[in-house]
């Protein structure tokens, strides 16, 4: 019998806002190996597994393991039209249903390897994939007819897919792969496109509200590759086309059963990837901060300091504040320098979120009357130095925050480098007291 050469999933794989399963958009009508009932893989794959199981009681081993499942069901569908399941299966006596339920002695039929046919057409098929993805793999190394807009600015790449790739690293810094080990390559960056646009984060897949939100959180968590541990990857990694199935099982099973460590890519740490992964070779015009993203004119959202009203323009957020709140934001913080005015914006974000004043600290049960209570008062303000002036508030409260990254420095910031500074030690020890209050225990916000 001949086999259809033809690779499953051969398509661009799409991922919905509550799917994160790749699927390919190729459809293939497979029928049921006992009956009449027909699936389109692979949307039914689940389904058509679910079916043999309930209504005939057939079960394939490793079925994750197979290379091209719709071969070989096609395959085992022709050989059941003239042979019974007991012919080439392991029968298996449990004691239940298919849906659970108490039943002794109910007869079961395990497809698997153990059958010399089974085994060979397992073989077979697994290495007609690795010959028709080595070909397509020696295609795309050599191929030069390749034109593609980058994922990131509007530079049209053409010529090998290589450069293509390296593009990508070196003036985003986005690592998908070296081009010697990759193969489908354009239906992965098609992919890795359709997730961009999707502003979907390609390494975590968080949706994000936009493309700057988006772009700085896969630069701070070092989120610019795909995730390895997504198994709908594997397919554009050669290497994965020539592993053992059994032993590929065997290190999966291990993996799942070892304890998660705790990764630094996680979301509650932020790495320089930058640092760590920039090249040699690299200069001035190869940044890594994604400047030319082509965000479509979209800017940071600035957020009121005292209620939920947001502006893109810093002067028209200052305007609401005198409007709405009695606080001319620039008089108030003129003779604050930048890192004092970081420690306001800090504190008052704080002071509201746990729904106290901000100036004389009271409680309050709710924002409402919280937001009653300082505009009757006219405690709109900043507060006693006293009270924001510490060290803890240089940690942004708010993520993201807007605002932070519009205040001005003051032309006294720096230090003049004329003028020489003595630091008591009087001043030293207070310093080291305050940054021993600094634990994680004791750090609240």
């Amino acid at each position: 019998m001949e086999l259809d050469t033809s690779l499953p999933g051969e398509a661009v794989a799409k991922v919905g806002r509550n799917d994160k399963v790749l699927r390919p958009s190729l459809n293939t009508a497979i029928k049921c190996l006992k009956c009449n009932k027909v699936f389109i893989f692979p949307t039914d794959r689940d389904d058509c597994l679910a079916h043999l199981y309930l209504e005939h009681r057939l079960v394939i081993a490793d079925v994750d393991e197979i290379a091209l499942l719709e071969d070989y069901l096609q395959y085992w569908e022709k050989e059941f039209q003239s042979h019974e399941f007991e012919e080439y299966c392991t029968t298996m006596f449990l004691d239940q249903l298919p849906d659970g339920t108490y039943a002794k002695n109910e007869k079961y039929y395990l497809l698997c390897d153990i059958l010399p046919k089974d085994f060979e057409l397992r073989k077979r098929l697994q290495e007609q994939r690795l010959s028709a993805a080595l070909e397509r793999h020696q295609f795309e190394l050599t191929d030069r007819s390749f034109s593609k807009e980058c994922l990131f600015c509007r530079t049209v790449i053409k010529g090998l897919r290589a450069d293509y790739l390296d593009h990508l690293f070196d003036k985003h810094f986005l690592l998908v792969g070296k081009p010697e080990k990759l193969v489908y390559v354009d239906e992965l960056l098609d992919q890795l496109e359709e997730n961009l646009n999707k502003l979907l984060c390609l390494y975590c897949e968080k949706i994000f509200k936009d493309r700057p939100t988006l772009k700085e959180h896969m630069r701070k968590k070092g989120h610019k590759r795909i995730n390895p541990n997504r198994r709908e990857y594997d397919k554009f990694f050669l290497i994965n086309y020539n592993r053992n199935t059994s032993s590929s099982t065997s290190q999966r099973k291990q993996q799942q059963q070892r304890p998660k460590r705790k990764s630094v890519n996680e979301d509650n740490t932020s790495v320089d990837f930058d640092k760590h992964f920039a090249r040699q070779d690299s200069d001035g015009e190869h940044d890594s901060d994604w400047s030319d993203w082509a965000g479509d004119g979209e800017s940071h959202v600035i957020k009121c300091l005292y209620c939920a009203q947001e502006e893109v323009q810093f002067s028209t957020l200052k305007q609401h504040m005198i409007d709405a709140h009695r606080l001319d934001f620039d008089s108030t913080t003129s003779s604050l320098n930048f890192y004092q005015k970081i420690k306001v914006v800090n504190y008052v974000r704080r002071q509201l979120c746990l729904l106290r004043c901000v100036c004389c600290d009271l409680q309050f049960d709710d924002l409402e009357l919280l937001a009653e209570h300082m505009d009757q008062e006219s405690h709109c303000g900043i507060g006693e130095r006293a009270k924001w002036d510490k060290p803890e508030f240089f940690f942004p409260y708010m993520e993201n925050d807007g605002l932070l990254c519009v205040l001005d420095d003051n032309a006294g910031d720096d230090l003049d480098a004329d003028v020489v500074r003595i630091i008591s030690e009087d001043s030293m020890a207070q310093i080291n007291k305050d940054a021993e209050r600094l634990s994680l225990e004791n750090f609240k916000l």
